[in-house]
């Protein structure tokens, strides 16, 4: 009768066990599963922003209104809002696409100025101690009165590293056709560039490095015979573009009133 009550008591036991095996294994897979649907879900939340997003976050350069696919008002739009369409279809996040636009265009180039202002304040603060630092000086210089008769004028701004890593300045830019600008470093002068689709046609590939504690010069060109009837008051904004993780565009301003 014991050996009976044994073999009994044996099976219950091993019932018990593989009933909380399984139980166990159970909790495991749906512990599992649970965890996959939250990667679904965490990848949802995150998912890939639509560019009709970002279009309206900035603004184009030459008509300075907000980027509208529906609405595009010259080739500079056409061209800002295929580089968004170009990051939004490789399914790149929002804060990424934002970053990369700025440092292609310039943070000047938001729409919102208290938005420009937050991107930048999380720029200084994800900015590294060793990183390049540009500065121009000065900010502005005044032509005075520039004869249309008498053909372009000049001007020098000194571009300084004020950092502890190599400045590498790849692109110049300016706010129209009119105003051009190149980097003299070491005695020499690399190529001109002006408005992005006005003027001179900017070079493709182009870079200049300046080690830390370096100098190199920005030399404006403006040729008033660009607008050979305009007369009066003008100001014409140039842009230098680094790797400075900061101040990736850096501007100086140059004025002047046109006469014959």
């Amino acid at each position: 009768m014991q050996s009976i009550f044994l073999k009994i008591n044996i099976k219950i036991i091993l019932v018990i066990i593989v009933l909380a095996t399984g139980a166990v294994g159970g909790f495991w897979l749906v512990q599992k599963n649970n965890s996959s649907l939250s990667g679904q879900l965490g990848s949802a939340l995150i998912a890939p922003v639509s560019a009709e997003e970002i279009y309206p976050m900035f603004l184009c350069a030459c008509c300075g209104i907000p980027l509208d696919k529906n609405k595009i008002c010259c080739e500079m739009a056409q061209e800002r809002i295929d580089f968004i369409d170009s990051l939004a279809g490789q399914g790149i996040l929002k804060e990424e696409i934002i970053l990369a636009y700025a440092k292609k265009y310039g943070l000047n180039s938001f729409a919102d100025k208290e938005k420009q202002e937050e991107f930048k304040e999380k720029l200084v603060a994800a900015a590294p101690d060793n990183r390049p630092i540009i500065s121009l000086s000065p900010e502005s210089f005044d032509f005075g009165d520039v004869s249309q008769k008498n053909g372009v004028v000049t001007t020098l701004f000194e571009i300084k590293n004020e950092g502890k890593a190599d400045l590498i300045i790849d692109k110049l830019d300016s706010s129209c056709g009119c105003t051009s600008a190149s980097v003299i470093f070491q005695g020499v002068e690399g190529p001109r560039f002006a408005m992005a689709g006005h003027g001179i046609e900017s070079p493709k590939d182009w870079k200049i490095t300046i080690p830390a504690g370096q100098t190199a010069q920005l030399k404006v060109y403006y040729d008033p015979s660009v607008h050979a009837d305009f007369r009066g008051y003008a100001i014409r904004e140039i842009s230098v573009f680094s790797n400075d993780p900061i101040d990736f565009e850096r501007k100086v301003i140059v004025e002047l009133t046109q006469t014959d």
